[in-house]
């Protein structure tokens, strides 16, 4: 329940010792390309493996990679090796993955061929852990309802469907734990970086009342 959870999640405040640890890292933008401006992509593998040494160190419940694991590559193969290549040192996370995608994980390769080579799985889903609710959301579709795919979208147009929307209220009521919300697109603002839905998707949130 919503009570023993927040009891618990204020005990452990009391008393200095967290209710969970997660490990979070996002925008890896892995590929083995030369660096352009501030992106060093062929950099992003240490990277990757010093946060999963940090997680792995810290005992971190699960983890959480919040989208653009990887950048483009000319074709779909190129793109599959950038996957594996990154994959392989996320993996050596020795407990829980998930994965949120973001508008670079889809530019070539489609929603499908992302996750028959990663360790992801379709969003949207839910789960509990430690007394919390989570849930990750997936707001890589145009306007019009078309999942992201092989070069079918602007990175500007960016949808959480209303199917979706009505997921994520039905998931929300049906768990009054305390919970924590993974996407990769912003929903605080307007403009090209934001969901187009981002006020019906907060209204969601707001109404739930158990969203942290």
């Amino acid at each position: 329940t919503t009570t023993s959870g927040l009891a618990d999640s204020l005990a452990a405040e009391a008393t200095g010792t967290p209710a969970l640890r997660i490990g979070l890292l996002t925008d890896p933008h892995y590929a083995d390309i030369p660096a352009k401006g501030k992106r060093h992509y062929r950099e992003s593998r240490g990277k990757v493996r010093a946060a999963v040494e940090r997680f792995n160190e810290a005992k971190a419940d699960f983890a959480v990679e919040l989208g653009d694991y990887i950048d483009e590559a000319t074709t779909a193969e190129g793109e599959v090796a950038h996957l594996k290549t990154v994959e392989a040192e996320f993996a050596k996370f020795r407990s829980p993955r998930h994965y949120v995608l973001g508008n670079h994980c889809v530019w070539t390769l489609t929603k499908e061929q992302f996750h028959a080579n990663c360790a992801a799985k379709p969003g949207p889903y839910s789960w509990d852990h430690a007394g919390f609710h989570f849930v990750v959301l997936d707001a890589c579709f145009r306007a019009d309802g078309t999942a992201y795919g092989a070069k079918n979208f602007k990175w500007t147009d960016t949808e959480i469907p209303e199917t979706q929307r009505r997921w994520l209220a039905e998931d929300l009521a049906a768990s009054r734990k305390p919970t924590i919300v993974f996407v990769h697109q912003r929903l605080d603002i307007t403009g090209d970086y934001a969901v187009k839905s981002a006020p019906a998707v907060r209204e969601i949130l707001e109404h739930a009342g158990n969203v942290l």
